[in-house]
């Protein structure tokens, strides 16, 4: 198949400000072939409005952010892009044209099977994973509910392909500005997750896409 639109999908609660830097950088960079996809809160009028014209969704807070790998589902369902970038509210984009390079590198691989990651001032996780809906279609998620770092998973299922790979044209800021102190409560200091539900989950969605293939 052929590649031709990149959706940034992009939960987002209480930060107006900076969606209005993302939507500034998204607009000043991209060369026509993304969209921007927003998931907020019955609760935040005030994010709601400023995502107004762009494809959105609004929902109930849930769990907050514990609640970011349902969320990423429910956008994934709503994208009208083939190629699907995890995104967040602060980030901020910074390379002109910065869709066609994904596409480009995407249609490389016609099968779907995929992760890019871009530069980032975070290297540690696969920052702002870049998937095929096909993935989505194949797996039924984009990042499986048992997991909360899906960049990390995502990274590990194509990495048994072979197909997890750094797009380090494409440059792109991140201030994370997750609450770290929650995100250290879930999952990340424990061993037995990365040992057993990340493994598994991992284990389970190669076996899936190898018998799609």
């Amino acid at each position: 198949m052929t590649f031709t639109k990149v959706s940034v999908l992009v939960p987002t609660r209480n930060r107006a400000d900076r969606l209005q830097r993302l939507i500034a950088s998204f607009t000043e960079t991209t060369d026509g072939a993304a969209e921007l996809v927003f998931r907020c809160d019955y609760d935040d009028p005030e994010t709601y409005r400023a995502v107004a014209g762009f494809r959105n969704m609004i929902g109930p807070q849930l769990d907050g952010y514990r609640s970011l790998p349902a969320f990423f589902n429910e956008l994934a369902q709503i994208a009208t892009g083939d190629v699907l970038m995890c995104g967040n509210d602060d980030m901020v984009f910074r390379t002109p044209g910065w869709p066609s390079i994904i596409l480009a590198a995407a249609n490389q691989y016609p099968d779907g099977l995929f992760d890019f990651g871009v530069t980032t001032h975070n290297a540690t996780h696969f920052p702002f994973s870049i998937v095929s809906k096909t993935v989505v279609e194949r797996l039924g998620f984009l990042w499986d509910p048992r997991i909360f770092w899906g960049d990390i998973f995502l990274r590990d299922v194509m990495g048994a392909f072979g197909r997890s790979l750094p797009l380090p044209a494409v440059d792109i800021a991140h201030e994370w500005m997750g609450n770290e102190a929650e995100q250290n409560t879930i999952y990340l200091r424990d061993p037995s997750y990365w040992s057993g539900t990340h493994a598994q989950a991992v284990a389970e969605a190669v076996a899936k896409l190898r018998s799609a293939a």
